[in-house]
């Protein structure tokens, strides 16, 4: 029998080494980000200026716009203070240089998730918030409706996007009909185009309803191509290597879309409360201890919904019915035929 104890304790101990060799390691600078903002009472937003509707300047002088809103959303979830942003406005050029070397804790912005980024820049994805696609604005006197009618034409491109890289796969397949010119800021880039230096301006489509809408004197002198030449999954971005501050932003936007799906808004926020659906009462923070392993209290998303309302509210008051007019299409929730989804809020 002893010979058998101690075989035995040899593979308890054996799997206990096992176990404890695979459990996920924390990382170092786990906390470092959430340990700041809640001592300087901040949360330093990386924006660019994509357009009205999108991350804008309104005539308030203060930053507007969905994607600001959802920077707005951590705030309160963080801090219970929806204004406790520190916008940082970076452009396209510096964006993920900036944020790799701490500028701002998270970036908020028209920026498109792709594997080479995700890898190779020293930064994360954390959640998609938007899902668009490259297409084209064209002034209507070039005479065309399409790509495909365009017989000659100057394209101007924001320079270090992802929409570079696809026109020129477009181009490459287009005889020389196109040809591009790059801008390194969004707001040369839309001059050039108003000002007619390119018949033709690419970006993603949000962005370039919004220009059409708010920017050009005669929205009627303008034309949005059908054509949509690839995906562009807008996410919000961290540095790497905070798993603590990745789990806030990307459950940040997922509760907003678990909001939307359970019927929370931000009308009836309170009164769901204080309910009795078990998953509602979870993410409200009025039976769970989901918030204590976040390092935040048990009614963060409570907070946010409370001061932003859900994600429909939030696509609404900005890209929707009340701002750009832009069908949920890919964003409406799963159920609606769109892509967002939240896991269980268990």
């Amino acid at each position: 029998m002893l010979r058998l104890r101690r075989h035995n304790s040899l593979i308890i101990a054996l799997v206990i080494g096992l176990c404890l060799s695979v459990l996920p390691h924390r990382s170092a600078d786990a906390g470092r980000i959430l340990k700041r903002i809640q001592a300087d009472g901040v949360i330093r937003c990386g924006v660019t200026a994509s357009g009205v509707g999108l991350s804008e300047v309104g005539v308030s002088g203060r930053w507007e716009g969905f994607f600001v809103d959802f920077c707005r959303a951590l705030a309160s979830a963080v801090l219970d203070d929806p204004d406790a942003v520190e916008p940082v406005e970076v452009d396209d050029i510096v964006r993920f240089q900036a944020l790799a070397n701490g500028a701002f804790d998270v970036l908020m912005a028209n920026t498109t998730w792709t594997i080479g980024r995700d890898t190779a820049l020293g930064i994360t994805f954390a959640d998609v918030l938007l899902y668009d696609g490259q297409g084209f604005l064209a002034h209507r006197s070039l005479g065309a409706e399409s790509l495909a009618e365009v017989e000659s034409g100057t394209v101007c491109v924001p320079g270090g996007t992802t929409t570079v890289k696809n026109l020129s796969e477009l181009t490459a397949g287009l005889d020389g009909r196109i040809k591009a010119i790059e801008f390194n800021s969004s707001e040369a880039l839309y001059d050039a185009f108003f000002s007619r230096r390119c018949d033709i301006i690419t970006y993603d489509l949000s962005p370039l309803a919004s220009l059409k809408q708010t920017r050009a004197n005669d929205p009627a002198s303008f034309v949005l191509f059908p054509d949509i030449i690839s995906k562009e999954p807008l996410s919000s971005v961290i540095q790497r290597g905070d798993d603590e501050w990745f789990h806030i932003v990307r459950w940040a936007s997922r509760a907003l879309i678990a909001a939307e799906e359970l019927g929370i808004t931000q009308a009836n926020v309170n009164q769901m409360r204080d309910g009795d659906i078990p998953e509602v009462r979870r993410l409200l923070g009025s039976d769970s201890q989901i918030g204590l392993g976040m390092g935040l209290s048990n009614d963060w998303a409570y907070r946010m919904i409370r001061d932003l309302g859900n994600y429909g509210e939030i696509y609404k008051r900005h890209l929707g019915a009340d701002g750009l007019g832009i069908r949920r299409g890919l964003n409406a929730l799963w159920r609606d035929g769109g892509l967002h989804y939240a896991p269980p809020i268990r």
